[in-house]
């Protein structure tokens, strides 16, 4: 008899198969991959196994409407439960459930938003709640899979401590464009599961496992391991540093050398912003060509390499980018380090979605809630995990005007965008690491944002923000604006005073003799 799985194409059984009267938990961040999630699992179920499905803040369409109809149970149970009342109905679930008449043997399905578990939940409650569920289940021979979208962490690492109570515990996540599935614990009939990971394609919204490729770590003989070719500029001046450097004067002749290379070392340098789309197609093409154990190597001979080019790059084949003024000597140890790196991100992928998985949105500016929450809802959900982004809540300082600190605030980058609702600031930063958040205030805030804001609270995903309510409200002030270019001080009227003219003077460079 075959197992109930979570139906993951060309994962064996023991690391997704499900035991009856068991509680599993699946952390998924982005909302879309744990919609294919619980639809795959469902599709995947035999057609007598009665089943139901549980949505929170969504509604069950979300799923059934994807399911293939000639897979999945012949009967299957739906129920919703609205934002608001989340908390309470998840405390009543097994009475619920009883009430509805759930058959033994069920295979229960509820999504959930990760944030239903706010961090007011002390852990003994979640607790609670995992212990009250697990003789429930095991009475009926029923099986629930949990499956929390949204941002997890603290969620998750209550989660793990929870291993006597937990059937199961894994994790759905993007990563530098990627679709990973990590297993913390698994237990069914088969056995035992721990401390695995396994990337996933997302193709033909079906999640599905890629094959690892299978590694040679025999050491090769007679290879171009140790081979440099490098433009001449990177070098700053400096000749070949011994017979395994080849020194080019352009790019192109660099790159037709490289394309016969295998784990040879690509040097190019890179001095200004204009040259990067080209750049990252050319190595884009490279690294498809000649495969992972290439390294590709990027020095910036000027600034002008910005967060979002360097995902970029990277995404397209570079194992490594030095900044600008980065000493010789340093450069060169930093080249060093990476023999022996294979590159690790996923091949295959084309330049034009690399780009477009880049790109910020066509927006910038005071924006309605309405086109707020539905631009950040857009981009996170088709967010590879290569950029970061920073949705933050502003409360404004008491008393002080709307017009006031706004127009003491300038958006300049496409990508970044705010709206108001109910009195507090919401801004959405496009590809800004937590790190690089307090420099990027400053940059938008021409005075201390502290002098504006009371408060500011960092959100982890459009889940943090009442989804009804932002879409209702579809209006800006027509007196309110964020500047989006910087402030052009007015120049004096002509004749107002007069012109400052330069004047030679020379300075002694030894006291005078008496």
């Amino acid at each position: 008899m075959p197992y109930i799985n979570l139906g993951i194409h060309g994962l064996l059984d023991q690391h997704i198969a499900l035991r009856a009267g068991g509680l599993y938990w699946i952390t998924a961040n982005q909302p879309d991959d744990a919609r294919l999630l619980a639809r795959q699992f469902l599709e995947s179920l035999p057609s007598s196994t009665p089943a139901a499905l549980i949505v929170c803040a969504d509604p069950v369409q979300t799923i059934i409407d994807e399911i293939a109809p000639d897979r999945g149970p012949d009967k299957l149970k739906l129920f919703e439960i609205a934002q608001k009342v989340i908390e309470p109905g998840l405390a009543t679930l097994t009475r619920d459930l009883g009430r509805a008449r759930i058959a033994p043997h069920s295979q229960i399905v509820l999504l959930v938003p990760a944030n239903s578990w706010t961090e007011a939940t002390a852990a003994k409650r979640l607790q609670h709640w995992c212990e009250h569920l697990r003789p429930w289940l095991r009475d009926r021979n029923a099986t629930l899979l949990v499956i929390a979208h949204g941002e997890a962490s603290p969620l998750h690492a209550r989660l793990l401590a929870l291993n006597e109570q937990l059937s199961g515990l894994s994790r759905l996540y993007r990563h530098n464009g990627e679709t990973r599935y990590h297993v913390h614990f698994w237990y069914n009939d088969i056995g035992v599961s721990a401390g695995l990971e396994f990337k996933l394609s997302t193709r033909n919204k079906t999640l599905a496992l890629i094959p690892e490729p299978v590694v040679d770590i025999a050491p090769r003989v007679a290879d171009d391991q140790h081979v440099y070719l490098a433009e001449r500029t990177v070098l700053e001046g400096s000749p070949p540093l011994s017979n395994h450097w080849y020194l080019f004067n352009d790019r192109q002749t660099l790159l037709q050398q490289a394309a016969s290379a295998t784990a040879a070392t690509v040097i190019v340098g890179i001095d200004s912003s204009h040259q990067l789309l080209e750049l990252a197609q050319q190595l884009h093409d490279l690294r498809e060509q000649c495969g992972p154990a290439l390294k590709i190597v990027v020095r910036e001979l000027e600034p002008a390499v910005r967060y979002r080019d360097e995902r970029l790059l990277l995404a397209c084949g570079v194992n490594l980018i030095i900044p600008d003024g980065t000493l010789l000597s340093r450069f060169l140890s930093l080249i060093e380090s990476i023999q022996g790196q294979r590159w690790q991100h996923t091949q295959g992928t084309d330049f034009a979605t690399l780009l477009d998985r880049q790109r910020p949105p066509a927006i910038r500016g005071l924006v309605s809630p309405r086109e707020f929450i539905t631009q950040v809802q857009h981009l996170y959900q088709n967010s590879s995990g290569e950029v970061p982004h920073q949705l933050l809540k502003f409360q404004p300082v008491a008393g002080l005007k709307q017009e006031l600190f706004l127009n003491q605030m300038c958006l300049r980058r496409l990508g970044d965008f705010a709206c108001l609702f109910n009195g507090d600031l919401y801004l959405f930063l496009f590809a800004c690491r937590a790190d690089a958040l307090e420099p990027a205030l400053a940059n938008i805030c021409r005075l201390p944002w502290r002098d504006l804001f009371l408060t500011r609270q960092s959100l982890s995903s459009p889940t943090d923000l009442d989804q009804d309510a932002f879409m209702e409200d579809d209006s800006v002030p027509p007196h309110l604006n964020i500047p989006v270019e910087p402030l052009i001080m007015a120049q004096p009227a002509p004749g107002s005073r007069a012109a400052i003219k330069p004047q030679r003077i020379t300075l002694t460079v030894s006291e005078p003799q008496p």
